[in-house]
């Protein structure tokens, strides 16, 4: 059963965009307009919007205090977008927005959107953040006519004037190619796209007028109630906007897959060259216990600088992360407690 792509068209009109926000909150919003979200005092105001599910508040709210101190001068507004706030995550949320005197701006959506999404082939696969980040740029209507899209699992390192600067007036959207040995070659021939390039969605800057305008929403969602991608609503958006992108450099979103790296016992922070975004891919974030990668040390800095810094990291619980961690123990050389952690797995793996 397909979802009734009716619902798509409504979920697109922005008209009705407010059917699908439960509630705003945060920075003075019960009070703050347009004119004031993107300017105030003849300052340039850039957004910068997230979709978080419960497990990325964390990455996300370290995520905003780093592009905060790495961009002295700017002026953010952040779009929070999610199901779901826990009173803890809002209560940090508040205290970031204070800390830097920047605006945060919560979006929590309306759940009736989970009994659309549920029915999408591959919607057991991926978090539901997944799935928000189609729905951002529409919701952002007559809020400002750009955005920068950025996953939770992001860090800044390096100044974004440039970034805002890229010319997307005849785009929708500025995106980083993929890895070309893996990813994309493996995902253009899939997808059978028509120019042979594929972006990662990990980092986007979005012209909200032309995304409208081109109905990107409406045929993202019904490419994903059609067919059962493997990336979900990034390879969705490589087929919509498979021509209407344009290419900027890595350092806009430099990818580091921890567990290949980890797996091959490399644990230094080398980057082969400059980055302002660092995108921790795969399953090993640098917010775990079990990380032993030199990102886990990055991270740590720029949680220190925000409200989660006194939150510890996160430690092995599921089987696969068991037995991730048993592999790098020993592959560092930590032996006997990789034989230890191994053990946990084994008991963990027949207890399930």
């Amino acid at each position: 059963m397909r979802p009734h792509l009716n619902r798509f068209k409504i979920i697109a009109d922005c008209g009705n965009a407010a059917l699908f926000i439960i509630k705003s909150v945060g920075y003075q919003l019960n009070s703050i307009n347009n004119s004031e979200l993107n300017t105030s005092m003849s300052e340039v105001v850039r957004h910068v919007a997230f979709g978080v599910d419960a497990n990325y508040f964390r990455g996300m709210g370290v995520n905003i205090a780093s592009i905060i101190k790495n961009n002295p001068g700017m002026r953010f507004v952040f779009h929070v977008f999610a199901f779901s706030v826990s009173d803890d995550n809002h209560h940090r949320l508040l205290a970031l927005q204070e800390m830097y005197d920047m605006p945060i701006k919560i979006h929590v959506l309306a759940t009736d959107l989970l009994n659309e999404f549920s029915l999408f082939p591959c919607f057991s696969k991926h978090s539901l953040g997944t799935f928000v980040r189609i729905l951002i740029p529409n919701m952002l209507k007559g809020v400002t006519s750009r955005v920068l899209y950025v996953d939770a699992d992001v860090l800044c390192v390096g100044k974004l004037d440039s970034l805002f600067e890229t010319n997307i007036d005849r785009h929708i959207a500025a995106a980083v190619h993929d890895q070309l040995e893996t990813t994309a070659s493996t995902q253009i021939s899939a997808l059978q796209l028509m120019k042979p390039v594929y972006f990662n969605a990990g980092v986007m800057y979005i012209n909200v007028d032309n995304w409208i305008a081109y109905d990107t929403q409406t045929r993202a969602l019904t490419t994903l109630s059609q067919r059962d991608l493997t990336f979900a609503d990034q390879d969705a958006l490589n087929i919509v906007l498979n021509e209407h992108t344009v290419y900027i450099d890595e350092k806009w979103n430099f990818r580091l897959h921890l567990v290949e790296l980890l797996s091959k016992g490399k644990t230094s922070m080398v980057l082969a060259s400059p980055a302002a975004f660092i995108h921790f891919t795969g399953p090993v974030k640098p917010w775990q216990s079990w990380c032993l990668h030199d990102a886990k040390a990055m991270f740590i800095q720029y949680q220190g600088l925000s409200p989660w810094s006194n939150v510890p990291l996160d430690p092995p619980t599921s089987t696969r992360e068991l037995k991730l961690y048993s592999k790098f123990l020993i592959k560092q050389g930590h032996t006997m407690k990789g034989v230890r952690c191994h053990l946990k797995y084994l008991i963990a793996r027949m207890m399930n």
